[in-house]
């Protein structure tokens, strides 16, 4: 769980808020100056969706990239999760959970994903890094139309609802997809649910 500095910052370990990681592989990571080449670390700088580790084989990747991915397989390292992690006034950030095998389901994804949101807030907070609580992620109407999705209508039946157009909707539910890294509006549901951005089994708007 750490935050991601720009690449030619040779202290970004001083970013790290929980490490689980062996030791001899966090010593080798930092004499072989992995951190400026680590492929997730890339990609976290600049997307919201949490990805898998095995995901990254399918983009292109250069050698020294390779490298880092494959001495983390030599180390038990084998795949990963990456959450990553953007809040307003603070740089990148991103927290991972790897080891031999990941047993993650597609229902237990996206739980797992808020978890380490929520995570790292609470050990933001607690050491001091956020001085103020975290107010909702949805605007109220992002929150209005994803509680109308949840109950199960369409965007155009949410457009008639709410007296916009169907563009609109669709606009709306790609934001909400964006802000809480979701590749689909049922898993933005999912993480709205356990964030309280809004509620399970209710039409109804609660903001």
């Amino acid at each position: 769980m750490t935050g991601l500095p720009v690449p030619q910052d040779r202290q970004w370990h001083r970013e790290i808020l929980c490490d689980g990681w062996r030791q001899e592989w966090f010593r080798r990571y930092v004499e072989e100056g992995h951190f400026q080449h680590d492929p997730c670390v890339a990609r976290c700088r600049h997307r919201a969706f949490p990805f898998l580790w095995s995901d990254l084989q399918f983009e292109p990747m250069s050698p020294r990239a390779k490298l880092v991915m494959d001495e983390a397989r030599a180390f038990a390292m084998k795949d990963g999760l990456c959450v990553p992690i953007h809040i307003p006034f603070r740089g990148p950030a991103v927290v991972t959970a790897a080891g031999e095998r990941l047993e993650l389901s597609q229902v237990a994804r996206p739980l797992v994903e808020v978890l380490c949101v929520k995570a790292f807030q609470t050990i933001c907070r607690l050491e001091g890094l956020l001085d103020v609580e975290c107010g909702p992620i949805l605007g109220p109407r992002e929150a209005e139309v994803l509680q109308w999705n949840a109950a199960g209508k369409t965007a155009e039946e949410i457009g008639i609802i709410l007296n916009v157009s169907t563009f609109t909707v669709q606009s709306h539910l790609r934001h909400i997809r964006e802000k809480l890294g979701a590749n689909n509006v049922s898993r933005a549901v999912s993480k709205a649910i356990v964030l309280g951005e809004i509620q399970a089994g209710n039409d109804k708007i609660w903001r």
